[in-house]
């Protein structure tokens, strides 16, 4: 044991350069190591200079969790409008998304919406106009985000779809109701005639 506490000290204290040295074993059988050969059959060993080993630096942009208080500040968050798989027609047709937050917005959390994963710019509001959208379905989130970006509450992400109108399939209108019946009026009842009769003549007179 003392040997080999030996041998490990004197090597180190040889790892500043590289030194030459020998090795060998003896009828015993215990491994010796010296700067010069100690029998015919001492191998010579080189031994390199100690690795040096740098500490890296911890990561200063590890993104820091949000406070427990933060996110139970928040109950629910949910996207009212528009509808799960509601259908608009027309890519310009005027599609804007509008959010219900169960609690009060605190002043350095943002109100973000994300159409197909692409945040939109914050808004201080509760509603986002989604703008011009092309033909086809779209998956729209809405979210939470502290000072640092980090998503304190998310809404369950929402589809909805954008088809193009056409001739064939025409954007279904409500149909016109009939235009209505005019009132029935009664006819005016006209006042009944009856043939004039001359009165009689007066008594002891003779009628003509």
């Amino acid at each position: 044991m003392r040997i080999a506490l030996f041998l490990a000290g004197w090597l180190l204290s040889l790892a500043a350069l590289p030194q030459e040295i020998y090795r060998w074993v003896d009828k015993d059988g215990v491994i010796h190591y010296a700067d010069q050969p100690g029998a015919p059959d001492a191998e010579r060993v080189m031994l390199q200079g100690l690795s040096e080993y740098e500490a890296q630096p911890a990561a200063e942009d590890a993104a820091p969790e949000a406070s427990t208080e933060a996110v139970a500040a928040y109950r629910s968050l949910r996207i009212t409008q528009p509808a799960a798989e509601e259908v608009f027609f027309g890519g310009d047709a005027g599609v804007t998304a509008v959010a219900e937050l169960d609690g009060e917005l605190q002043p350095d959390h943002v109100l973000t919406f994300f159409l197909d994963g692409t945040p939109l710019p914050a808004t201080t509001g509760f509603s986002a106009a989604l703008g011009v959208l092309e033909r086809g379905t779209h998956v729209l989130r809405v979210a939470v985000l502290d000072a640092n970006g980090y998503a304190l509450i998310s809404s369950t992400p929402l589809p909805f779809h954008v088809r193009q109108v056409s001739v064939q399939s025409p954007q279904r209108q409500p149909p016109t109701p009939p235009p209505a019946a005019p009132p029935q009026t009664q006819p005016e009842r006209q006042p009944r005639s009856f043939p004039q009769v001359p009165p009689p003549p007066p008594p002891g007179t003779t009628p003509n």
